[in-house]
């Protein structure tokens, strides 16, 4: 993910500002004007760069959802038990989180927002699909819809980290947290 806030001079000073704002205040409450005063640049010179708002949020979510599916993908083509998949994918979300807290959080905001805007091949949920599918096929995870377990997996995996800003007070260490919940998805899943 680095990559995204690589670009050097005007344009990469633009999306660091964006994704900033986006991921602090949400992609309805932050204004041109406000990423072009916090990169400090024009609202024109953010026009050369980008469309608009929209366009510089569907870029780094685009960004953000392709580097995060080739990841997961890594884990899918290992040997292991669609169950230890499950859990790797958990663990390389938090550290994710961990590592890139902006990025994650911007994601998970506006998924919902531009989810319908990137390409199939690059969303998730098509490898955690087929991880489930050759779990359920090789007696590893219990037969059961599979959109029903994608939507059983993700609520366990990503409410905690869309409620840790809010409530990490009174949530474990976030350490003990990933445990908890590859814990949870082993004992759901197994």
């Amino acid at each position: 993910m680095q990559h995204l806030l690589g670009y050097g001079g005007k344009k990469g000073e633009i999306l660091k500002a964006s994704l900033a704002l986006f991921a602090a205040k949400g992609y309805d409450a932050v204004s041109v004007r406000d990423i072009a005063k916090a990169a400090g640049v024009s609202e024109a010179a953010l026009y050369k760069h980008f469309k608009g708002k929209e366009d510089m949020a569907l870029y780094i979510f685009t960004v953000i959802i392709s580097d995060y599916t080739e990841r997961i993908k890594q884990i899918d083509c290992s040997e292991d038990a669609a169950v230890s998949k499950l859990c790797r994918i958990v663990e390389i979300t938090y550290d994710l989180y961990r590592e890139y807290p902006a990025e994650i959080r911007f994601a998970l905001l506006s998924q919902y927002s531009f989810w319908d805007l990137v390409a199939e091949e690059i969303k998730p949920h098509f490898v955690i699909r087929k991880i489930l599918e050759e779990g359920m096929d090789k007696g590893e995870i219990p037969r059961q819809e599979v959109y029903f377990w994608i939507i059983v997996f993700t609520g366990i995996m990503l409410q905690p980290l869309n409620q840790y800003p809010y409530f990490h007070d009174v949530l474990p260490e976030f350490d003990t947290l990933k445990t908890k919940i590859t814990s949870l998805i082993n004992k759901v899943f197994s």
